[in-house]
C-alpha cells in the first residue's frame, strides 16, 4: 500500500506567521505598559530609600556640630561653600560615601547646580505660604498642613534635597511614599516633606524636606 508523502517543510505558513505576530503584539501591548511601571516605581522607591540616608546624615551631622552652614545651591560647585553643596559636607565628614543622585529626576552632573540634583542648606522663610519654582525652595514647608502658622522662624537653617526634572507622575508617585497623599493634576504641591513646583513641560522640580535647625 502506498502511503502520500508529505512534502510540507518544517517552516511557518504564512497564516501561521501572521497568528504569531498577532499573539506577539498582543502580549507586548499587555506586558510592556507594565514592565514601563513597575521600572518607574522602582526608580521612586530608591528615590525614597536615598531620602532616608540623607534625613539620617542631616541628623548625625546636627548632633555633631550643633549647626548647619549655609549652602544656597545656587553656583556650579561640587564643594562646601555657599553658592554649593551641602552633600559636599556630609561627604567630608565621613556620613556618605559619594555626592547624592537619585534615580529619579536630572542626571546632569556639571554647570548650575539648580539643574542637578543636591542637598541645600538654606535660611528659613518665616512664612504660613510655601511659593516654590523650578530653581527657587527647599527654605519653607507646610509640615503640619496648617497654612495659617508658619512652621519656622527667621533665624533657622532648613535642609532639603533638591530634583530638578522629575517627571509629574513620578513626583506624585514619590509623593504618595513620603507624604502618604495622592495628588493629581499639573499644580504644585506645597504641603508635606514632598512638595514639587508646578509642571513645566511634563516635569517639576521636587524639594523633599531632611531637617532643620
Amino acid at each position: 500500500m502506498k502511503r502520500k508523502s508529505n512534502n510540507r517543510k518544517g517552516g511557518l505558513t504564512l497564516v501561521e506567521m501572521i497568528g504569531v505576530i498577532a499573539v506577539t503584539s498582543i502580549l507586548a501591548a499587555v506586558l510592556v505598559p507594565k514592565v514601563i511601571h513597575a521600572v518607574s516605581r522602582s526608580k521612586v522607591s530608591g528615590t525614597a530609600l536615598v531620602y532616608n540616608t540623607l534625613r539620617t546624615a542631616a541628623t548625625d551631622y546636627y548632633s555633631r556640630s550643633n549647626s548647619f552652614p549655609a549652602r544656597a545651591g545656587t553656583g556650579a560647585a561640587n564643594t562646601a561653600t555657599r553658592t554649593g553643596r551641602f552633600d559636599a559636607d556630609l561627604l567630608a565628614a565621613g556620613l556618605l560615601d559619594k555626592l547624592v543622585s537619585t534615580p529619579i529626576g536630572s542626571t546632569e552632573t556639571a554647570g548650575a547646580l539648580t539643574t542637578r540634583v543636591h542637598v541645600r542648606s538654606l535660611t528659613a522663610v518665616q512664612s504660613p505660604r510655601v511659593n516654590l519654582t523650578a530653581t527657587v525652595g527647599g527654605n519653607n514647608y507646610d509640615l503640619d498642613s496648617n497654612n495659617a502658622t508658619a512652621d519656622f522662624t527667621a533665624d533657622q537653617m532648613v535642609v532639603s534635597l533638591m530634583i530638578p526634572g522629575v517627571t509629574l507622575s513620578d513626583a506624585i508617585q514619590l509623593n504618595s511614599i513620603i507624604d502618604n497623599a495622592q495628588n493629581s493634576g499639573t499644580g504644585a504641591d506645597r504641603i508635606g516633606r514632598c512638595i514639587y513646583s508646578p509642571a513645566a513641560g511634563g516635569t517639576v522640580t521636587v524639594y523633599l524636606y531632611l531637617a532643620h535647625q
